[in-house]
């Protein structure tokens, strides 16, 4: 983001301050910044197309747009009507929605049904465990408080409206800023955009709870019709990071004023397991909460919906199919590290980003590269410029086989039988990757119905991501032999059933896939068979069907690389780019102060390893090297000197070699020392390597120590 000096927001994590003419346009600075993306990053430059990485940019956001905005019209809830959601999204929010529900019903309910005999009413906290896993539960929680509905409501009887707040640890440094934030929270943002009217005289201070009660009985008693009267619902994010003793300090103040105040705390925690309240706060505390605990749905089932319902969805076409590497990857970053759907969509996403870095990518979505026609593309492809991109197509086309130019100098003699060729090379991947995603659609089905029928021996080694991965790289032979084998056993009724199984499961599917007509005939032929057969067991059916079975899985579970072209649309073994996901911005930083000659455009040429003399050093390098040098406390005074020193040095080189200074006034020129080394200095305070200690004004502290060389 591009921001002028006067509309910088403080809440942007980062902002672009452009270099040049400040006079420059918005429009300008694009076209820039598109000419820098396709001159200067090339990963493949010796091969590219002029402007391909622009052009495979395109397509990129194209692809990736088509795989998260899959748009369907859901209604997720009912009285919501119809929402716009992502596929994926979708995905989420139907495992999401029966909690949902729960947790609304609950904060509906929390005041109706009091255990009697209690000294005091008790506060009501819902705690809500792993709600780090996914943004937009949270969200979805209040946005159903906030709509006022409820599919519990019984007799008709409407449930009762919810306030909201919101509250975060950095707003809660102390007990009084907790309740001014909450407090406040309720009277300055009042619901429907109605204020309650209030004396413009008070001495209720705004952290006063008080004045949230005076404020509630307001809006209470200006409520019309027989609706019940509203809840306060405080939402407390990223609770583990709330301090313990203000947040007892809350609950106290805060229970001593219910049911007065209908107040209902809901508990964000970030952790799965929901002991942390009672493990972390004192009975003295725990004794005035209702504590009623959920746990968010996350883990391997909640990714197994999204890569089957998006990759392997036969009523889906992604651009770009996902590879077994990406997807070893992502399976196990997600169990083992961050059970995140936002962690898994970038995970995907940087998939797709790296897969365009290949330049033959500017054919995934058709061979027109760009252009309006055929014509124009064999025009563009024809272009001297794109000799190299050309030469190494026709290599990946025809497998590397030596080219003979012809007599205008082009390596093939007909470009657009080249580009036709794409074309064909394309609705083959298309067709064959159905007929796979089918495939394996019914060996699952076979599996499952198996296991419904009390053979517990079909069970497998893989969970369902290990299966998807294995079918990719063509490795379920053993299983699909072992399904075989066990379809051969069935009597005539347990084959009757899976053949009905499998009926519904192509019924489910769109009627125009012709891809089915192959599953729909084997299944014909076993039913005909099934009509004559009598008997406890039925040899002939099920071997027959069996066989018709390993048949279908051999032909159809493959590897995808086996496919002409396959790198245009398919991930395949590409590692993930980790680096991209966990960068190392430490010894990124370290690296560029030791070797700058590594990181500077000027000196990419220079292919010499060796460290470079000190002279040679950027300020904010030699800065470094004598911050090396030095102990735990750096003596400013001492520090400058030594980097003075190594100034003049350079003066001393640059003046014999003909460079300007020579004949510098000498006041002048320590004072442009003076602001080099401040300016080096400034550096390395903003990045974080020194700290300011009150103890000795004319030193700093080291933040970092034992650089390795």
């Amino acid at each position: 983001m591009s921001l002028a000096h006067d509309d910088v927001d403080a809440t942007q994590p980062v902002v672009y301050i452009p270099c040049g003419d400040e006079t420059s346009t918005e429009d300008d600075a694009e076209n820039d910044t598109d000419e820098i993306l396709a001159e200067e990053y090339s990963p493949f430059r010796e091969r590219d197309l002029p402007g391909g990485y622009v052009t495979r940019f395109d397509l990129y956001r194209a692809a990736w747009k088509k795989c998260f905005d899959r748009m369907e019209v859901r209604s997720i809830f009912r009285s919501l009507g119809a929402r716009v959601e992502t596929r994926v999204q979708h995905i989420v929010s139907a495992l999401h929605a029966p909690l949902v529900d729960e947790i609304v019903r609950s904060v509906h309910r929390a005041y109706d049904d009091i255990l009697p005999g209690l000294p005091r009413v008790e506060l009501p906290v819902i705690a809500i465990s792993g709600s780090s896993t996914s943004k937009g539960f949270l969200a979805d929680v209040a946005s159903r408080l906030e709509t006022n509905h409820a599919e519990d409501a019984e007799d008709d009887d409407p449930p009762p409206g919810s306030h909201i707040t919101h509250l975060y640890p950095s707003d809660c440094p102390n007990i009084m800023s907790t309740m001014k934030a909450l407090v406040t929270g309720f009277v300055n943002h009042p619901p429907n955009g109605k204020d309650v009217q209030r004396k413009p005289v008070t001495s209720l201070a705004s952290y006063d709870i008080e004045l949230l009660k005076v404020w509630y009985g307001v809006l209470r008693d200006s409520a019309e019709g027989p609706e019940p009267p509203p809840q306060l619902v405080v939402f407390l994010h990223d609770f583990e990071q709330f301090d313990e003793s203000v947040v007892q300090d809350m609950f106290y103040i805060c229970s001593s004023y219910v049911p007065q105040l209908p107040l209902i705390v809901v508990v964000a925690l970030s952790s799965l397991f929901p002991s942390f309240l009672h493990t972390t706060y004192p009975q003295s505390i725990l004794s005035l909460l209702r504590v009623d605990t959920f746990t968010v749905p996350s883990g391997p089932t909640l990714l197994e919906r999204v890569i089957a319902e998006t990759f392997f969805d036969l009523r889906f076409e992604p651009d770009v199919m996902v590879g077994p590497a990406a997807l070893d990857y992502l399976t196990d970053f997600f169990c083992r590290h961050a059970s995140s759907v936002e962690g898994a969509l970038l995970i995907l996403q940087l998939t797709h980003f790296k897969h365009f870095d290949e330049p033959l990518t500017v054919f995934v979505h058709d061979e027109l590269l760009g252009t309006s026609s055929a014509e124009l593309a064999t025009e563009k492809l024809s272009d001297p410029k794109g000799i190299a991109f050309l030469t190494s197509l026709v290599s990946w086309s025809f497998g590397h086989q030596e080219l003979a130019p012809n007599q205008v100098g082009w390596p093939v003699n007909d470009v657009a039988g080249l580009l036709a060729s794409i074309a064909k090379a394309r609705a083959d991947f298309r067709y064959r990757l159905r007929r796979f995603k089918l495939a394996f659609g019914v060996l699952l089905r076979v599996r499952k119905v198996i296991l419904n029928l009390g053979y517990r021996t079909a069970e497998v080694d893989k969970t369902p991501l290990e299966m998807m991965s294995a079918s990719l790289r063509g490795g379920l032979a053993r299983e699909g032999k072992y399904l075989v084998m066990m379809t051969k056993k069935l009597s005539v009724e347990k084959t009757q059933i899976l053949l009905q199984d499998l009926q519904s499961f192509l019924d489910e599917l769109p009627g125009h896939m012709d891809e089915t007509q192959e599953v729909r005939q084997g299944l014909a032929a076993s039913a005909e068979l099934l009509e004559g057969a009598e008997g406890a067991i039925s040899t002939g059916v099920a071997d027959e069907f069996g066989d018709w079975l390993a048949g279908y899985f051999q032909e159809h579970i493959i590897n995808l690389e086996d496919l002409r072209l396959w790198e245009i649309w398919y991930t395949g073994p590409t590692p993930f780019p980790s680096d991209m996901l966990n960068p190392a911005p430490r010894a990124s930083v370290v690296s560029a102060l030791l070797q700058p000659q590594s990181f500077l455009p000027a000196s990419h040429n220079d292919a010499t390893p060796e460290r470079l003399p000190i002279w040679k050093l950027p300020d904010a390098s030699i800065l470094f090297r004598r911050y090396l040098e030095a102990g735990r406390m750096i003596n400013v005074y001492d520090w400058y000197d030594s980097f003075s020193q190594a100034v003049e040095s350079q003066r001393s080189h640059l003046s014999r070699g003909g460079g300007e200074g020579s004949g510098a006034d000498e006041e002048e020129w320590k004072m442009h020392v003076q602001a080099r080394f401040m300016r080096a200095l400034h550096t390395l305070d903003l990045i974080g390597l020194i700290k300011h200690t009150g103890r000795k004004a004319d030193h700093v502290m080291r933040t970092v120590f034992d650089i390795p060389e």
